[in-house]
């Protein structure tokens, strides 16, 4: 028999061996990391990895080849403000009091009584931090710092807002937190900036026990274009290309200092832009010949672009990389839409699901970008620039009724016809009668 002594030492090593054990999984099971990347008017076709043919992004091609990629993802508004007012609520801009694209001093603004993206992360005791544009409102109640972010480091409009391109008494600024610490920056130094204190962020997180959410919204394609004297010339599609290759350029800065950092495996990363290409710049933009008509992306195979309701405006590249838990490769045509970042953020995290919002128009779309669900038929309203809805899909058919005297009534089956050029309206009148129904409700109740 065992003595006392023995069976007190067997014990003790039973003990300790199950600990070790437990020690690899607790570690493996760490909340993960977030970075969510965001462009700037980048369009459709702007990244190889989506058919571009004479502008080089290998970094996000990578990140493609490695995880998700989406063919459908859209945003439900063609402009800056309102897209990321989406992003950060789970909801049609519209709902939380921005329907179109402030300017400085504008009485609209994302108030911070809504729940947002990042305060969903704080509660799951995240590190939080955005750094980059902002362009959600500029009053005491709107700024980054009171919608969940410990920190801010950026600038609160788009780098157009001031002479010649915008008639305003407002200096641009970046902004530490909300004290302005640079007044009237090199918009060529920008994305160089940014990313030199996004590595810096990520560098001192990863030192910490808790995790982090990385909010990083680039200033660029968005007009003037402009870059340093690393990228000029880089491209094959002149000064617009050099700036998506250094957009690219600093992404893949960020993957490889996650692997240095041996953090890659729990990093969730996320690309995406705010819209479309902007195609058809006002006239404003033309001033002392900085910008030129020809500044601007691609959308590919489909139709229009930033400002309007056709598919070039709300469609936008979106891949997602995090190794063992995106599958490589992964393609698909589901439609996702920018609001559905926060429940399916949620899910990644482990964020309960009866905690967020029960009035939000997104839904979890995680099993979708995992690879284990294919998804499934589901109806997005598009509004216009003007804060308007202007048109519904519902699974392949889009009713589009323009907010214009005598709007013609257009039908299109994007799967048959992505560029919608075919108005099927007069063919089909009971699809056309059952999704303006759908628009009317949603007009009526939408708001």
């Amino acid at each position: 028999m065992l003595s006392t002594r023995n069976v007190f030492k067997c014990l003790v090593l039973i003990s300790l061996t199950a600990w070790s054990t437990l020690l690899p999984a607790q570690k493996k099971s760490k909340k993960p990391n977030v970075i969510f990347i965001l462009a700037d008017d980048m369009g459709f076709a702007d990244l190889s990895c989506y058919g571009n043919m004479q502008i080089r992004t290998p970094h996000l091609d990578q990140m493609a080849a490695e995880g998700f990629k989406a063919g459908s993802f859209v945003v439900p508004a063609p402009t800056c403000s309102p897209a990321r007012a989406s992003f950060l609520t789970g909801k049609y801009p519209i709902r939380v009091g921005i329907p179109y694209a402030l300017g400085p001093g504008n009485k609209h603004g994302l108030n911070d009584t809504y729940f947002s993206i990042a305060k969903m992360f704080k509660r799951e005791n995240y590190q939080t931090m955005m750094i980059g544009k902002w362009h959600l409102g500029d009053r005491s109640d709107t700024k980054p710092t009171g919608h969940g972010f410990d920190h801010y480091y950026g600038m609160m409009y788009s780098h157009d807002y001031k002479y010649p391109f915008v008639k305003t008494d407002t200096t641009l600024a970046i902004f530490e937190d909300n004290k302005r610490v640079i007044e009237k920056p090199d918009f060529t130094k920008l994305m160089d900036h940014y990313t030199d204190k996004a590595k810096e962020f990520i560098s001192e997180a990863s030192k910490k026990d808790q995790p982090f959410f990385l909010y990083l919204p680039y200033p660029m394609p968005h007009a003037p274009v402009g870059t340093t004297d690393q990228w000029n010339g880089k491209s094959d599609a002149g000064k617009y290309g050099d700036v998506i290759e250094h957009i690219d350029g600093c992404v893949g800065q960020i993957l490889t200092l996650l692997r240095q950092l041996d953090i890659d495996e729990n990093t969730l990363v996320m690309f995406s832009s705010d819209n479309g290409p902007w195609n058809e710049m006002p006239e404003r933009m033309f001033g002392e010949n900085i910008v030129q008509p020809w500044d601007h992306g691609s959308v590919g195979p489909l139709r229009g672009g930033k400002a309007n309701t056709y598919e070039g405006g709300h469609r936008v590249p979106f891949i997602a990389r995090w190794p063992g838990h995106i599958p490589a490769a992964q393609y698909s045509l589901q439609s996702l839409v920018m609001f559905d970042m926060m429940p399916t953020l949620a899910d990644v995290i482990g964020f309960p699901g009866n905690q967020l919002p029960r009035d939000l128009d997104g839904v979890n779309n995680w099993p979708v970008i995992s690879g284990k669900s294919k998804g499934g038929d589901r109806t997005i309203y598009y509004l216009n620039a003007g804060g308007k809805y202007e048109a519904v899909r519902k699974g392949d058919w889009k009713l589009r009724i323009a907010k214009v005297k005598d709007a013609e009534v257009q039908l299109f089956n994007l799967k048959s016809d992505i560029s919608e050029r075919h108005n099927v309206a007069n063919r089909y009148p009971g699809k056309v009668e059952e999704l303006t129904a759908l628009l009317k409700h949603q007009e009526e109740t939408g708001y």
